[in-house]
């Protein structure tokens, strides 16, 4: 089996992004994370303002770092967004996860231009 590369991050540093937001980064820290609520997490999303800022666990393997960034730019959009697309207003974890591994196989390794292909096919503009 082939493994896929990582995905190259300081190439998403300040990427604009639909609805006037930037990708400040992505960065890679050592694990575990936990979510607000105590669970354990592989990846975070911290937004400030019209910035979003991506942090994902550096254990995770390639594939998985490219899932994370899909479901993490996904669901940071739809929360950013005062009124997100209906295509993901009614959209719960299990729905960004599943839309995040469908993009790998659609899209391949996150890039940026894949990352902006699959938000525009949730309609965001």
């Amino acid at each position: 089996m082939l493994r896929m590369p990582a995905p190259n991050l300081p190439s998403f540093h300040d990427l604009p992004l639909p609805g006037g937001f930037i990708l400040s980064a992505i960065a890679l820290v050592p694990g575990p994370m936990i979510d607000p609520i105590g669970r354990s997490a592989l990846a975070k999303t911290v937004i400030e303002g019209r910035r979003i800022a991506i942090v994902l666990d550096q254990a995770q393997p390639p594939d998985e770092q490219s899932i994370s960034i899909y479901h993490e730019m996904l669901e940071g959009l739809t929360v950013a967004f005062t009124s997100p697309p209906a295509a993901v207003a009614d959209f719960c974890e299990a729905d960004f996860e599943r839309e995040a591994r469908l993009a790998l196989q659609r899209f391949g390794i996150a890039t940026p231009q894949s990352v902006l292909a699959f938000l525009t096919a949730f309609d965001f503009a």
